[in-house]
């Protein structure tokens, strides 16, 4: 579970940088070295991203480990999304003032591999370092795919609001075939077909 959270920290982190839009606060990202994984990757400071985020990765990884039992699988939706307010009406007034318009979404794809136990300690530290070896390069390759998507999926990105630093987010969580798991999801509820999901899948890592 260590690098279940490790891994969605950094690649959360990744994500909010990639579409970080300036203003007048802007983020100050910094590069920084993974305390678990052989990995440098940017990390956003400003805090109340950060208090966020970390909420997130809690939340994600209290999730998952409470559904190992069945799969060990699960998904993490990124989601991206304006807000425009609607012309005052009573219907209005009943489901919300605020219209939320998703215009990206990543799917981060999680699957815990077992850890084997060995009667000899050597056996079982070599297990470890193997597993942690294997996640690392497999982080990386996620990273990479991100920035390359990101930089190259740049025309249907909405014009930012003034006074805004990046660009408002959520997180859900989905269970490895694609049911809500979880309770008090940040998925906005009905979107169905109507999200248009630039980017649709992701290397496998665990």
């Amino acid at each position: 579970m260590c690098h279940v959270k490790e891994a969605i920290r950094i690649i959360l982190h990744c994500l909010v940088v990639c579409r970080t839009i300036g203003g007048a606060d802007s983020i100050d990202p910094k590069a920084v070295v993974s305390e678990l994984f052989d990995v440098e990757y940017v990390r956003i400071n400003e805090s109340q991203h950060v208090q966020e985020l970390e909420r997130t990765v809690e939340k994600f990884s209290e999730i998952l480990e409470n559904n190992l039992d069945r799969s060990g699988k699960a998904q993490l939706v990124f989601n991206l999304y304006t807000v425009k307010t609607r012309k005052q009406s009573l219907w209005n007034r009943i489901v919300g003032s605020d219209e939320k318009t998703v215009f990206e979404q990543w799917r981060i794809p999680v699957a815990v591999q077992p850890l084997n136990r060995y009667l000899n300690p050597a056996d079982n530290l070599r297990e470890e370092a193997n597993l942690q070896a294997s996640a690392s390069q497999q982080v990386q390759q996620v990273l990479h795919y991100i920035i390359a998507r990101a930089n190259t999926k740049v025309d249907h990105l909405p014009s930012p609001e003034k006074d805004t630093v990046s660009y408002k987010f959520e997180v859900a969580f989905l269970s490895g075939d694609g049911k809500e798991i979880g309770t008090g999801s940040l998925l906005p509820q009905g979107l169905g077909s109507s999200i248009s999901q630039t980017i649709r899948h992701l290397p496998k890592w665990p």
